[in-house]
Order: C-alpha cells, then sequence, then structure tokens
C-alpha cells in the first residue's frame, strides 16, 4: 500500500498525517507501523478527511480518535502553507492566515491562525483550544498533589513538582478507573513549577501506546487551566520548557475559564510516500 504523508516538528513532538483516504477501522494499525523506527518514526499519526461542518477547511482525524492540540496546529499550518490541493508545500504571501479545522475528539469547529515565517514549511500557529469540562484537584499518598484536567477527547492529570518516571503511568491508570474516568487516552504531565519545565507521556489505547513526548499541546494548555482554576486568574502567554522545545500557553478566566490559546512553532520535515505492507 502507498500513502503520501506529511510529517511536522512541532515542538519537538513529531507527527505525520496521512493523506489519502483511508476506513477508519485501519487508523490504529497503520498508525502503529507509520510510528515505528524502521517506518516514519513518529510520535503520533493523524489521518486527512473531509469536513462535515460549515466553514471548516477540512478534518484530522488521529490515530485512537483522540484530540492532540499540536497536531491540530501542525494540520492547520499544512492547510496554510500548502497552497493548493498538492500535497507540497508552497508557502502563503500573507503576514497571517486564520484556518477553520475539525479534529476529532472535540464537537464543533477550531480556528488556528497561522503566521507567515516567510518559509514554504515552517511557520507559527496559534490554536484556540477546546475548555475543560471540569477539572479537579487533590492529594494523595501515591501521586501527592495532583489535578485532573477532563476534555472531551482526552484526561490529563497533572502532577506538581513530581519527577517524571514510569511507575507512575500504572498508578495514574487505576486512579482514574476508580474514580470513574475514562483510560482511552489520558496524559500524565509531571511540572516542576520551580523551573516551568513539564515531562508529558500519553497513553492511547485503541493503538496500545505509551508515548514519552517531546511535547504536549494539550497538556499544555491542561497544566495553564489547572494553574488558573486553582489561583482563580488568567494566565497570560506561559512559557512552558518541554524536552523537545518551548509552547506558550494563556488562559482567561473570568469566574472559570473561558478561553484557551496554545501557539509555538512549526517545522514540516519531510512530504512523501511511504510503504505500508
Amino acid at each position: 500500500m502507498e500513502l503520501q504523508f506529511v510529517k511536522f516538528n512541532p515542538s519537538g513532538n513529531t507527527t505525520v498525517l496521512i493523506l489519502d483516504p483511508l476506513p477508519r477501522e485501519k487508523y490504529p494499525e497503520i498508525a502503529i507501523k507509520i510510528m515505528s523506527d524502521t517506518y516514519l518514526c513518529a510520535e503520533q499519526v493523524g489521518f486527512l478527511e473531509e469536513a462535515d461542518e460549515p466553514g471548516a477547511l477540512a478534518r484530522l482525524h488521529m490515530m485512537g480518535g483522540e484530540f492532540c492540540g499540536n497536531a491540530s496546529r501542525s494540520f492547520a499550518g499544512w492547510l496554510a502553507l500548502r497552497g493548493s490541493e498538492e500535497a507540497k508545500p508552497e508557502g502563503f504571501r500573507e503576514d497571517e492566515k486564520e484556518v477553520r479545522i475539525q479534529v476529532s475528539g472535540q464537537a464543533g469547529t477550531l480556528t488556528v491562525r497561522v503566521q507567515n515565517q516567510w518559509s514554504d514549511h515552517t511557520c507559527n500557529a496559534e490554536i484556540d483550544m477546546p475548555l475543560p469540562l471540569k477539572i479537579l484537584h487533590g492529594r494523595n499518598d501515591q501521586l501527592s498533589e495532583y489535578s485532573i484536567v477532563i476534555y472531551e477527547g482526552i484526561t490529563h492529570v497533572i502532577l506538581w513538582n513530581k519527577v517524571a518516571a514510569e511507575v507512575y503511568v500504572n498508578i495514574v491508570e487505576d486512579f482514574l478507573e476508580k474514580e470513574g474516568l475514562s483510560t482511552d487516552c489520558f496524559g500524565i504531565m509531571f511540572y516542576d513549577s520551580r523551573t516551568s519545565e513539564m515531562v508529558p507521556v500519553v497513553h492511547v489505547k485503541a493503538v496500545d501506546s505509551l508515548v514519552w513526548e517531546s511535547s504536549c499541546g494539550s497538556g499544555t494548555v491542561a497544566l495553564a487551566s489547572a494553574l488558573a482554576d486553582r489561583q482563580k486568574e488568567s494566565i497570560e502567554h506561559l512559557q512552558v520548557r518541554q524536552p523537545g522545545g518551548d509552547l506558550f500557553v494563556s488562559v482567561d478566566w473570568q469566574d472559570s475559564i473561558r478561553g484557551a490559546r496554545l501557539s509555538g512553532d512549526i517545522l514540516i520535515t519531510a512530504v512523501g510516500t511511504t510503504y505500508i505492507d
């Protein structure tokens, strides 16, 4: 099987977008191969679909039906940069383009502002992120201080000032299940409040993946949302340092979270054909 693809680097969170139409039931097995070192070596995979919402240019469906902020920004950046229906990016010659997209794990459309970097393969993309359905805070003996930020397409657990370790993955999964929360797609964000450094790990059950991501867009917004909820105030352009690069997030607080924006650079690193057995 020959598949056309685009590969992105959004702050290290390498993402492959498959451009050819495929049945959704094929997404997980194709994604597993594409993510492997012997294929395209990516942290995640998304698939191009036609939009079914008015005003949306196209739809991104992630490999496990989850929502991903970095993949959404990359997708919108590609739509702005390509300049045609062809896979090869051609750049755009305005200061900014506003792109509306659909993404799995989120109802409706999302707006992304793509800033021209005057290159055919780089841009900066700021996305209006989905708002949390619920934010919970607590403390226990195993996790110490934690926050749980629940979205339609993913649940993130923030572990405050906890050293990143794989042992917490099973602990968090068991804890979420006991609390009656979904474990289909969840992330753990290990955040050091002294240095503003975050180490993300994300589990997607549909493809049985556990990835220590170089950066996590939705996790970054979950962190800032939890901070805003704890402090009862807005967060403006918080720089969150992650293994693969920095992401910037703002959260509007007015008695509750009313808006969230995520931004960072997008680099298209490869465009081509992959061959799947």
